[in-house]
This record gives structure tokens, C-alpha cells and sequence, in this order.
């Protein structure tokens, strides 16, 4: 799957990729540098292979990129990003992506298109102005894509969890039954009284109740290297697809680890035994993620 990310420059689009995926935080992003033409990005994410085309946005870099359409083709998603910031190169932006959705409409070859109105933290700006800024941006871009698959979000680099659910959505909006699947278990999730996270087997998380389990979609090290272990021992010894792993210390804290199809992880950590209640909604979400290994493996192999 190709991901293009576009816009001008300073817009935030290599701070979106460094704190959706690459482990940074907010803070973390001043010191990045602008992208010089076009960085790739490759991301396996539940047995997808994913490539992030992070445009850079300076103006003679823009040129170059409509002088070469054939750098576009492919693309599956399609990411303009705006800077809510800056409210005086809206036009411009706005002219660089009709340029751009012009040569997907000479190709013939429309991608999903998710508009990002970035920036909408109210972190140094004041909210006033941001509101502001929403309305004539809403005004200015949102009649530009009516002739696409296209939706609209707002985002932050400071909401990194939800920076990271946005990007789970998107990365799974051409397979709707995934997608649905791991909406309904995240509400799920919020009603089961301990500590669970679901990821791939790479440690790309997809829904959580966890405090500080990592830093965008990457699970934390010392969770990641677990998992890593179990799945090497699932793999070289259990020589199985699918395992479960338990340990517990004397003070009856316990961690799981159940493994689906060489593909998916559900990490439980329990601080004392479960109700009853709680016990069998942990069983129906097993069985649920084991369903979800199920269907990943077939649409990957389709």
C-alpha cells in the first residue's frame, strides 16, 4: 500500500510521521529537519506492507513533483495535510493540491483521500484563532475533493494516541471488515476492569486501556522484547501458529501473552484474579481477536 503525504512546507508532515510511527514524542519534533525531495517509509503493519511517501514542501521540490507525475502513481491513500497555523498559505495549498488531484484525474486513477487539518492544538495558539482558522479552512478546501473518496480530520502531534488510532483507521479504510472489527473490540475494551493491549505480532499497537504503552503505533521495549521472545518460542519450539504464555510472581501480579495465527498479540496484565463478569468478557474478546487473526489472514492471502 502507498501513502502519500502532501503539502507545503513546515505543514507537519514529517512531525506526523516521527510521532505516529517512528517512537517520538511532540517535543521530540523541533528538531527535525525539512524533507529534501521525498523520504519512503516502510511499515509492516498486520502482515501489510507499507510505504509512507513523506512529499517535502518547499516550492522548488512542489515544482518538480507535478513536472513528474509518474512520481504519484500508485497511490492508494492520499494525505493532504494543512497547517491550521497558517492561515495566509491556505490558496497556496489549496492551488498544489488541485495540481495534484489534476494529474490523478488525467490518470484516471483516484485514490482514498484523507484531508488533515493539522495543528488544531491550542499549544501557543490561541483558541480564537484557531477556530477561526477552521471555518475559513473548511470554506476554502473542503469543495476541492467532492469528486473523491474523501473524508476530513483534525489533528495534533500532542493527541498521540489518537494521532495513532487516525492512522489505524486510515491504514485499514480499504478492508472495512478489519477495520469494523477493531473499532467494535476497542469499545469492547472499555467496559473489561484489567490492563489488556492488542498488536500485531511486530508490536504495532491497534487498541489498548494502558497507560504509557509506548510511543505512537510501537508498542514499548520491554513489552515489544517479550513478545518477541514468546513469538520466537511459538515459532521454533511450539512449531504452531497460534500459542498462550503466562507468568506470575508471589505477589499474584500475572502477564499473558496469547498469540493468533503468527499475526496478532493480546497482552493481559493482572494485578489480582478477575470477577466473574470480567473473566468471561476476556474469553469473548479472545475468541473475538482469534476471529480477527482469522479474517487478517484471509484478506492478505486475497
Amino acid at each position: 500500500m502507498k501513502v502519500s503525504l502532501v503539502g507545503l512546507n513546515n505543514c507537519g508532515k514529517t512531525s506526523i510521521c516521527s510521532v505516529a510511527f517512528g517512537q517520538k514524542k511532540a517535543e521530540d519534533t523541533q528538531s527535525l529537519n525539512p524533507t529534501i525531495f521525498y523520504e519512503v517509509r516502510h511499515y509492516p503493519f498486520l502482515g501489510f506492507q507499507i510505504g509512507i511517501f513523506d512529499f517535502g514542501g518547499q516550492e522548488d521540490h512542489r515544482k518538480e513533483y507535478l513536472e513528474k507525475p509518474e512520481l504519484f502513481a500508485g497511490t492508494d491513500i492520499l494525505i493532504p495535510v494543512v497547517d491550521l497555523h497558517d492561515p495566509k498559505n491556505f490558496e497556496n495549498a489549496k492551488k498544489y493540491f488541485k495540481e495534484i488531484l489534476d494529474i490523478f484525474n488525467q490518470s484516471n486513477k483516484k485514490p482514498k483521500i484523507f484531508l488533515l487539518f493539522h495543528k488544531c492544538d491550542t499549544k501557543n495558539y490561541q483558541k480564537e484563532l484557531i477556530d477561526a482558522n477552521i471555518r475559513q479552512a473548511r470554506n476554502i478546501f473542503l469543495d476541492l475533493f467532492v469528486e473523491f473518496d474523501f473524508n476530513f480530520i483534525f489533528t495534533s502531534i500532542f493527541e498521540q494516541n489518537d494521532l495513532r488510532k487516525i492512522f489505524r483507521d486510515i491504514l485499514l479504510s480499504s478492508h472495512a471488515n478489519l477495520k469494523i472489527n477493531i473499532q467494535k473490540m476497542e469499545k469492547d475494551l472499555q467496559e473489561i476492569k484489567t490492563s489488556i493491549i492488542i498488536t500485531d505480532i511486530l508490536g504495532n499497537i491497534l487498541i489498548h486501556n494502558v497507560q504509557n504503552v509506548g510511543s505512537g503505533f510501537i508498542l514499548r521495549q520491554d513489552l515489544r522484547d517479550f513478545l518477541n521472545s514468546c513469538n520466537n518460542i511459538r515459532e521454533k519450539i511450539f512449531t504452531s501458529d497460534s500459542a498462550n504464555f503466562k507468568g506470575k510472581n508471589d505477589d499474584g501480579k500475572e502477564i499473558e501473552i496469547y498469540i493468533f495465527k503468527y499475526i496478532i498479540s493480546v497482552i493481559i496484565m493482572k494485578s489480582r484474579d478477575l470477577d466473574v463478569n470480567s473473566h468471561d468478557k476476556v474469553a469473548i474478546l479472545l475468541n473475538n481477536v482469534r476471529l480477527l487473526a482469522d479474517l487478517i489472514v484471509s484478506t492478505n492471502f486475497n
